[in-house]
């Protein structure tokens, strides 16, 4: 299996026609179940694998240990995101382009320790990159964020609850006239942290995004990007954009749903028309500890040969 998952693309097709089998015998198609996943914030997938036979928790985003709980878990979200449309994708410029991280307590100092103990606001993933249909006003080989995040549990002892917030919720408390400033480009929009080590070696240099808008008014409703860490108003002062921006914040933490993965779990949280981030983890690590393996699914159907890294059916440009 581990042969089969250096493409996870050609995997992920692989199993469709099965797949499609076994939809028919629930009276619904694939087409059903993409519908259902672009109208939901989350799908919480249970007991959808067994995470036999696995080591210790490990303390860094890679490798993945080889094992059998791990290679099921990762076929199971493959084939979960081929269900959707989507590829397994990667970043070249996050975690070196590998397809699958580890979640967990990384022990030590420094801001990537912190982060890994500590809660994390709504945020979507791949906050730099351009939503999909979109280019990157600088550079066009720039690939698209994922259209959803994949978190498989492999372990989670104090269930601790990753945490969603529906972008239709988040809208319903805002004002029009901040929806309005918040699809203008007047935000300046910097790489997330486990990014910016790659893009510096890939880039020669941070991505920044100037004049960005935060709404993208699609033919299906709105979509978003936004971290509170990486976003910030073009201009200084209280302007109507930073003011949106503050109530886009406040109604994110009033729209938090929480989803306790349990280990056999999958979520898969849609990028476009949600935000996602966790409540506190805490210093434990290592041993029976959080942990979680994420990856990332994306409709490559559009892409350019130029927004892939050349030699690679999954890791997308930078």
């Amino acid at each position: 299996m581990t042969q089969q998952l250096s493409d996870p693309v050609a995997f992920g097709q692989s199993l469709l026609p099965a797949l499609d089998e076994e939809l028919t015998k629930l009276g619904c198609t694939r087409g059903d179940v993409h519908g259902f996943a672009w109208k939901s914030p989350c799908l919480h997938l249970r007991s959808v694998f067994d995470p036999q036979q696995l080591p210790e928790t490990p303390i860094d985003f890679r490798p993945v240990p080889e094992c059998e709980g791990t290679l099921v878990a990762r076929a199971t979200a493959i084939t979960c995101l081929a269900a959707l449309g989507a590829d397994t994708v990667s970043y070249g410029s996050e975690n070196g382009g590998e397809l699958f991280v580890n979640l967990v307590v990384i022990p030590g100092e420094g801001r990537v320790s912190e982060k890994s103990q500590g809660k994390m606001s709504g945020h979507t993933d791949g906050v730099s990159f351009p939503v999909r249909g979109h280019l990157d006003p600088e550079d066009s080989r720039i690939a698209p964020s994922p259209d959803f995040v994949c978190l498989s549990a492999l372990r989670n002892p104090n269930a601790v609850p990753t945490t969603v917030m529906p972008l239709v919720a988040i809208l319903n408390q805002l004002d029009p006239l901040h929806i309005q400033e918040l699809q203008k480009p007047q935000y300046i929009l910097q790489s997330q942290l486990t990014f910016r080590d790659g893009m510096e070696e890939i880039l020669g240099q941070e991505l920044l995004v100037d004049d960005a808008q935060l709404l993208f008014r699609m033919q299906s409703g709105f979509w978003v990007r936004y971290s509170h860490s990486s976003t910030q108003p073009a201009d200084a002062g209280e302007t109507p954009a930073k003011q949106a921006m503050h109530a886009l914040a406040q109604a994110c933490l009033n729209c938090v749903i929480p989803v306790a993965l349990v280990p056999g779990d999958i979520a898969i949280v849609n990028n476009r028309i949600a935000l996602h981030g966790r409540t506190k983890v805490g210093e434990g690590h290592g041993g029976e500890s959080r942990w979680m393996l994420r990856t990332y699914g994306l409709d490559t159907s559009e892409l350019d040969e130029s927004q892939r890294h050349p030699d690679s059916t999954f890791m997308l440009f930078p």
